[in-house]
């Protein structure tokens, strides 16, 4: 059986609140068949200044954005890498959301069912006490360039979830069944 494609996305932004913030990078792997056949990767300009305390953080700052694309000059790119696909980030409500919330802002929507990785994390290692992004890299061993930068942390999604399927088997796949958020369905 087929399983449909997955795509592990994060990205970065001005703030915390996608009606006041802006995505500055998107970082995503599209996997087909347990394979990587496609990667994102993009700064964009928010339109507004990156915090210090962001830049610190992400080490993105203005300089880097003013000539970058802006989110609706990349969004029909993005919907073809998405198309058919499990969107899955760490905390996905986050990153759904400003996403979300760009596409609003186009006078778009936006919906597909969706995964989080710190949910799955917290079903599969239960005894674990925490399991924010900087515990499973730890945890697991991994390793990650570019830490905070949205490519490379969607990376170590893949990984994480490569880790957690050979660990764990058809318990791992049960877990995503269980944890997958449907799409909510239009009618008209």
């Amino acid at each position: 059986m087929k399983q449909r494609p997955l795509v592990f996305l994060d990205i970065e932004t001005t703030g915390g609140s996608p009606l006041r913030s802006r995505i500055t990078e998107i970082g995503a792997l599209r996997v087909e068949d347990g394979q990587v056949v496609a990667k994102f990767s993009q700064l964009l300009n928010p339109e507004q200044h990156v915090p210090s305390f962001i830049t610190k953080l992400t080490g993105i700052s203005d300089d880097m954005l003013w000539d970058a694309p802006q989110f609706r000059s990349i969004a029909d790119n993005l919907e073809v890498f998405l198309d058919g696909s499990i969107f899955i980030a760490h905390n996905v409500n986050f990153d759904y959301s400003f996403i979300k919330a760009a596409f609003a802002e186009m006078g778009g929507t936006f919906n597909m069912d969706r995964m989080c990785t710190a949910r799955l994390s917290r079903r599969l290692y239960p005894d674990q006490p925490r399991h924010n992004l900087d515990t499973i890299i730890q945890r697991h061993g991994f390793v990650v360039e570019d830490r905070h930068r949205a490519y490379d942390d969607a990376k170590v999604l893949f990984e994480f979830y490569e880790k957690a399927v050979a660990e764990h088997g058809l318990e791992a796949y049960r877990a995503m069944d269980h944890l997958l958020v449907k799409a909510r369905r239009t009618h008209g």
